[in-house]
């Protein structure tokens, strides 16, 4: 986790909520069940080939992983974060699952994802963008990882997004936000900004 004069910055790990996994996890299966439910129905609805590879970016307990791969048996789907414990957690919570097989899960950092040059065919992140550390290097290199025309997905806080559409600008992707994520309640906080990369 990165360092700042010998302390974990307080985004990354989450004003350390991160090092509190279940109870986050007990906490975000409440509160944010209903954005889960539809960002599994966008992926569902996105239409994603059979082998397509989905990466959930800032997955916590990994409750949007369990609900993509539910409701897309044609998917592999990986989650990534910064936390230990929220990797730990996860893993365990998918062990048993239906579709187990799909589902992976590994501790990284938005800025550096660990894997090859276009070759995710969606990225998802929800209500964790406001915690990277550096989200203009996030951006980038989730751009990086999109195979050309494929797209990024990030449900954020709309200040949040406001400040990570304008860095778009310098990407390698067309940039779009969607106030509030389409399909939501227009008093809804949050936002989609939707990158898809050329």
């Amino acid at each position: 986790m990165p360092q700042l004069h010998g302390h974990t910055h307080n985004r990354a790990n989450m004003f350390g909520l991160a090092s509190h996994a279940q109870a986050y996890d007990r906490h975000a299966g409440l509160l944010a069940a209903p954005l889960y439910r539809g960002i599994a129905a966008d992926v569902a609805a996105a239409g994603l080939p059979a082998g397509a590879f989905v990466l959930d970016v800032g997955t916590g307990p990994g409750r949007l992983v369990r609900r993509i791969v539910a409701g897309c048996p044609q998917v592999t789907v990986q989650g990534v974060d910064l936390s230990v414990e929220m990797i730990k957690r996860a893993t365990a919570e998918a062990a048993n699952l239906s579709g187990a097989e799909r589902i992976t899960f590994q501790v990284a950092d938005v800025a550096a994802l660990p894997f090859e040059d276009g070759s995710v065919d969606l990225v998802v992140s929800s209500i964790s963008q406001h915690h990277w550390d550096d989200p203009a290097a996030g951006l980038r290199d989730i751009v990086r990882v999109l195979r050309p025309g494929a797209q990024a997905w990030i449900y954020d806080f709309r200040p949040a997004l406001r400040h990570a559409e304008q860095m778009a600008s310098d990407l390698d992707a067309d940039a779009r936000m969607e106030r509030p994520a389409a399909g939501r309640f227009w008093f809804s906080p949050i936002s989609r900004l939707v990158l898809r990369r050329r």
